[in-house]
């Protein structure tokens, strides 16, 4: 567990973009309820493989994952692109779990395993208003590993635990090596405009995405 130093809270501004066409890097996008769910889990797969191209199915092409590195699938989930949108990622999170919707001709011929770690966020706040400062306390929650695709959907398993009195959750998604308390940012945003949740970014290589959902009462905290 570590302390972190205040920080000064203003409410910002996050873009609320539709979960189709919704971009990474400090943007945040909204999940659709009545997206089906992806499947979960599968067995392991061996580490060294070159990333293959896409192979031909039935259906269409597909991308084969099942012998991919862990750099390979890390990679190729980094680089898919959603079905609609073109650009927007395809491999995401939300504070009501992880989604797929990836484009046909890159859409993995099998499940694809990645995992997830869950932290709580112990808030205590100074000051009111826009002076407000939080400090943050992470004790971590549990970690697990699932797995996306190849339906398109939220993943099985990944809702993240929700806040309760002035803890928030801090849910992050990574391929490789467990994400530690050290990975994690020494300050958060808390959400603004009509957003409830803010994306996160850590500075660890392995981490796709990570969403931080503060308690409802966090003002009071």
């Amino acid at each position: 567990m570590r302390r972190l130093p205040g920080l000064i809270v203003p409410l910002l501004t996050v873009p609320l973009l539709a979960l189709a066409g919704c971009g990474g890097g400090g943007q945040a996008r909204t999940a659709p309820p009545s997206v089906p769910a992806s499947p979960s889990p599968l067995s392991p797969s061996p580490d060294p493989a070159p990333s293959p191209s896409p192979s031909s199915t039935r259906n269409g092409l597909c991308v084969p994952t099942m012998y991919m590195s862990t750099a390979g699938r890390l990679a190729y989930l980094k680089d898919l692109s959603d079905s609609s949108h073109g650009a927007s990622p395809a491999f995401f999170m939300t504070d009501s779990g992880v989604y797929l919707l990836a484009k046909e001709t890159q859409r993995p011929c099998e499940a694809v395993p990645f995992q997830l770690s869950w932290f709580r966020v112990e808030m205590t706040r100074a000051g009111s208003g826009s002076s407000a400062r939080y400090s943050f306390t992470y004790a971590p929650i549990e970690s697990t590993t699932l797995s996306a695709g190849p339906r398109d959907g939220r993943v099985v398993g990944s809702v993240p635990p929700p806040p309760k009195g002035c803890s928030g959750t801090l849910s992050v998604l990574y391929v490789g090596e467990e994400i530690t308390e050290d990975d994690l940012p020494d300050g958060l945003n808390m959400p603004g405009g009509s957003l409830d949740w803010s994306l996160v970014t850590l500075d660890a290589d392995r981490a796709l995405s990570a969403v931080f959902k503060p308690p409802a009462g966090a003002s009071s905290c």
